[in-house]
Formats: C-alpha cells, sequence, structure tokens
C-alpha cells in the first residue's frame, strides 16, 4: 500500500517554509537593527555626557 498525497500537498509545503523563511530572515533583521541602534545610542549618551560635564566645566551657564 502506498501513501498518496493530495495534489495541493507540495504547493502547501512550500508556502509553509517560505512564510517560516520570510519570518526568520526578518527576525534576523531586527536583531541586527536592534544591535546598531543600541550602539548607537550608547555612543550618543556618552557623547552628550561628556559634553554637559565639559559645558559645566567651562561654566557655559548649563543648571548643575
Amino acid at each position: 500500500m502506498t501513501l498518496m498525497q493530495a495534489p495541493g500537498s507540495r504547493l502547501g509545503q512550500i508556502c509553509v517554509l517560505l512564510l517560516i523563511f520570510t519570518v526568520l530572515l526578518q527576525a534576523f533583521g531586527m536583531a541586527v537593527f536592534y544591535m546598531y541602534l543600541k550602539k548607537e545610542l550608547r555612543q550618543f549618551a556618552e557623547t552628550d555626557c561628556q559634553r554637559l560635564m565639559a559645558g559645566q566645566q567651562r561654566g557655559s551657564g548649563l543648571p548643575p
């Protein structure tokens, strides 16, 4: 007795695999974007803090 596949099952498998691939690709892209944004925000915070400290030392009128 051989197992017969329904005519549309191959197309269904391809659609499911394509959907899984798309979701994994999107998750990878979001992870890379998150790491990039985290690095940029950290650099911005460091430079902003340095600017504030330099401004306070020079007496530029910024509140303490």
